[in-house]
């Protein structure tokens, strides 16, 4: 098999992503391109429980605390 001018350009790319630091490499990815392959439990992991509840309507809010008045209880 011949090595072709693709070949080329991948060799060529791969070269240069691997001199180019992390925050250099993911300056041209959207939000989601960066997320993509995280599992949620880590993303959700890293955020603070604040920014966690943010996302969340009023009626789920009652809801989990409801929830967490219960397990403080003993109740399940």
């Amino acid at each position: 098999m011949a090595y072709t001018f693709e070949d080329f350009r991948r060799e060529w790319t791969r070269q240069k992503l691997a001199e180019m630091t992390p925050e250099e490499r993911l300056r041209g990815l959207s939000p989601e391109e960066r997320l993509r392959g995280l599992a949620p439990e880590d993303l959700v992991r890293s955020l603070r429980l604040e920014d966690r509840l943010l996302g969340l309507s009023d009626e789920d809010l009652v809801w989990f605390k409801d929830l967490l008045e219960r397990r403080i209880s003993g109740q399940r």
